[in-house]
């Protein structure tokens, strides 16, 4: 069963699974079923997330109707435990969306007339959500910066008009060479990143406390450039056989 993606409160878990049991009991009777999967689609707080990992913000109003691992079971779990089956689910943006950050340089500020271009390194290659949903990811400076707040576009430099995490966004005032932190990108990050505009994939290091290991060191361009040149070669000897009407 999977009934969707980034679900905030229990209620379409509890209906979907109270429309499926019916089906579930007839299966296990008739095929001696041992699990039963109710998928995943816990979702993760985006906005707040640098607040939401204060322990003290999930004792707060702004936390009260948040879904919790614990509200998820209180209201499953007597609807689970009758059929007797193992029972599988799949929360893996929950245990590792707001694990994960993406750093990235400020290379240039663009200011017009209107806007506030914020231009970094990092680009849709490597975090593609903003492009593609208009998903919202929290945006925030290394170092901590001042209370005054500008409107700005924070953009990459591939040449396309989705290339962009926020647009006119209150951001504290940075300069070039700061570093941003994109939160709330260990799911659906690195996994949909990509070599788009011949660009390398980026380095991922594992931290814990204190500790730090780069587990992917940074892609050189000349790995991209011999695998397409490789695809280049095999495109000329590959050729199609002859077809007759």
């Amino acid at each position: 069963m999977h009934i969707g993606s980034q679900l905030t409160t229990v209620s379409p878990f509890e209906k979907a699974i109270r429309k499926v049991l019916p089906l579930v009991k007839k299966l296990k009777e008739k095929y001696a079923l041992e699990f039963f999967s109710i998928g995943g689609g816990l979702g993760i707080v985006y906005q707040p997330a640098l607040a939401s990992g204060a322990a003290n913000w999930w004792k707060s109003r702004a936390a009260k109707n948040i879904l919790t691992p614990q509200k998820y079971a209180d209201r499953l779990l007597p609807l689970l435990k009758p059929l007797g089956l193992k029972i599988l689910l799949e929360p893996g943006r929950f245990i590792s969306g707001n694990a994960g950050i993406l750093v990235t340089r400020v290379e240039y500020l663009k200011r017009t007339g209107k806007k506030n271009f914020v231009i970094v390194d990092a680009a849709m290659n490597d975090l593609i959500r903003p492009a593609f949903y208009d998903s919202y990811h929290e945006i925030v400076p290394l170092t901590k910066k001042g209370d005054a707040l500008i409107s700005s576009d924070v953009v990459g430099g591939i040449c396309e008009s989705g290339d962009y995490f926020c647009k006119d966004r209150p951001l504290p005032k940075v300069g070039e060479g700061d570093y941003l932190a994109l939160l709330s990108a260990g799911a659906y990050g690195s996994v949909m990143g990509s070599n788009y505009n011949a660009r390398p994939l980026a380095t991922e290091v594992l931290v814990n406390g204190k500790k730090f290991a780069a587990v992917r060191e940074r892609q050189p361009v000349e790995s991209d450039l011999v695998w397409r040149k490789n695809c280049a070669v095999a495109e000329v000897k590959f050729t199609f056989p002859s077809v007759r009407a």
